[in-house]
């Protein structure tokens, strides 16, 4: 296969690998967010753990009730963050491997030229020394023709 034809391939592989590139950051955004979100949970859950404690019953029954639905949704929302670290893992992971495709090709590409310039040299040189050979053998000639005049 000639370097052209590996060059259009690699363009293929590129705009691939950009598309796991664009997953990946699509999946690292989704993971920001969701650490965010468990962040400001965390920090709302601190807010009620530090207020005082509320003068009636009803009061410090519903200061309870917070707590614990945002304990829980905190549990939740780490669920939530440890599946977006899975998945955008996973991204990595195919962005890693659609880049190693392409860098193996890039590698190829410059060794198929390494091969074609090679061979290049060579049909030059050749060429150079069938020019040579064939001014030797004219001046042969035209020496032999003048001595014998």
């Amino acid at each position: 296969m000639s370097v052209k034809r590996f060059q259009r391939l690699l363009k293929v592989r590129e705009m691939i690998e950009n598309q796991a590139a664009v997953g990946l950051a699509g999946r690292l955004e989704e993971l920001r967010r969701a650490d965010g979100q468990r962040g400001q949970l965390e920090e709302l859950l601190a807010s009620y753990l530090n207020t005082g404690v509320p003068d009636s019953v009803i009061g410090m029954k519903q200061v309870a009730e917070m707590r614990g639905q945002l304990r829980t949704a905190i549990e939740q929302q780490e669920l939530r963050v440890a599946a977006a670290e899975a998945r955008a893992e996973q991204a990595r992971e195919v962005w890693m491997d659609k880049r190693r495709d392409s860098m193996s090709l890039e590698k190829l590409i410059e060794r198929r030229r390494q091969v074609e310039q090679v061979t290049e040299n060579r049909r030059l040189q050749g060429e150079q020394d069938a020019w040579a050979t064939r001014k030797a053998f004219e001046q042969v000639q035209t020496g032999d023709n003048d001595e014998r005049r």
